[in-house]
């Protein structure tokens, strides 16, 4: 079978951990580069061995050799790419969140509808091996029963390298890939209620979300900016809890209240944790030519709930 040619939009840092692992996937070449700003396309194409640099996205998109694009921009950029790239009907990969806003995401879905392009959004935590094990662990004793989950920001000391047009989204747009886990582990929510304040900003930045899944799992999301705090989940079950604190690592306590190491798989001790299985996946949606990874249509029920938690 012939290798996949890639067309790379964006040159970022995060753009440059995919590239490690598309370079370490035989199925994979990459194949084309282009930047808004072009400014570290030669750096990066000679970097990962790119065999051509495009001049947009555009033309990038109309070359027949590309056959699947990744889409690795900044947040404020994402979807206006998206927007043009689309109706060539390339599979595309493309980071988190596809839309700053609801509105955004809403018509971003419909258009995966109208022109039915595979894509698929990277929502990576959801492909952490450690996070993969405690849930496997905790559902062969009982499954959940209630989880936990912390989403804070230090904003105070990231504020002002934050793109001007993003700071008063900027709640939804970090939030939503703690939205998202909470759905990854619990499903459609039934019900919930919404608490929240306004301290030093314009926006709710003091939140807390308890809500009931169609499934009877309950919980409880908090998210409290300018506090010192981080990102964490907890799974709770019958004489068990599983902790992730921070995301990238986690242990279990059993009803002897014994703590046991939940241990990354060799992957993510290798690259950024959860981005080899998730490009794995992309490939497959190339492959087996079907729209089954997380994409524009599904995720849009995490910006959704994340409208609503982050109005």
């Amino acid at each position: 079978m012939s290798k996949i040619n890639l067309g790379v939009i964006g040159t970022s840092k995060i753009a440059q951990e995919h590239l490690r692992v598309i370079n370490n996937i035989k199925d994979f070449k990459l194949y084309g580069i282009t930047s808004r700003t072009n400014k570290n396309s030669n750096f990066i194409l000679n970097k990962f061995k790119f065999k051509k640099k495009y001049k947009s996205y555009i033309e990038m998109a109309k070359d027949k050799n590309i056959k699947a694009l990744l889409i690795v921009v900044s947040a404020d950029q994402s979807y206006s790419v998206i927007k043009d790239i689309i109706k060539f009907k390339k599979p595309f990969f493309c980071e988190k969140p596809a839309g700053s806003t609801l509105k955004e995401s809403r018509y971003l879905k419909s258009l995966s509808i109208k022109f039915k392009t595979l894509n698929m959004v990277g929502f990576n935590r959801r492909y952490y091996s450690v996070i993969k094990t405690g849930l496997d662990i905790i559902n062969k004793n009982g499954g959940i029963r209630a989880i936990n989950v912390e989403g804070h920001e230090r904003y105070w000391i990231i504020k002002s390298i934050i793109n001007k047009k993003l700071r008063k989204k900027w709640a939804l747009v970090n939030n939503i890939h703690m939205v998202d886990l909470l759905l990854f582990f619990g499903g459609a929510i039934k019900k919930y209620s919404i608490f929240s304040k306004s301290y030093d900003e314009k926006f709710n930045n003091y939140i807390n979300f308890s809500f009931e899944f169609n499934n009877s799992i309950i919980g409880n999301y908090s998210s409290y900016w300018n506090s010192p705090g981080g990102w964490s989940v907890v799974l709770y079950g019958k004489k068990i809890t599983v902790v992730f604190n921070p995301l990238e690592k986690g242990y279990w306590i059993d009803e002897k209240m014994k703590k046991h190491l939940i241990k990354p798989n060799k992957f993510d001790k290798k690259f950024k944790p959860g981005f080899f299985l998730q490009m794995n996946d992309f490939l497959k949606l190339i492959q087996r030519k079907k729209n089954n990874a997380h994409n524009l249509i599904t995720s849009y029920n995490s910006m959704k709930i994340g409208a609503k938690i982050f109005n």
